[in-house]
């Protein structure tokens, strides 16, 4: 379920809307930044995230070329 919900972006939503509210939260204190922590993670987020969305590619392409019984076309991870 965890896959699911970093795939699809849920992490990186949550991060990025913990950041706005800190960043609401912030305007009035002088000399504080709520807002960095959120920040400094919500890079990271969006590159796990991406990352399990190109890994999640070749599952879906071996479950339709099974469903379909179609010889796949080589692609250079294929091929090496």
């Amino acid at each position: 379920m965890l896959r699911v919900f970093i795939q699809m972006g849920l992490l990186s939503s949550l991060v990025a809307a913990a950041m706005v509210v800190l960043f609401q939260v912030q305007e009035g204190v002088v000399g504080q930044f709520y807002a960095a922590a959120p920040g400094a993670v919500i890079g990271n987020s969006y590159t796990i995230s991406m990352l399990s969305v190109l890994n999640a590619r070749k599952s879906f392409r071996e479950r339709e070329r099974l469903a379909r019984n179609v010889p796949e076309i080589p692609t250079i991870p294929t091929i090496i």
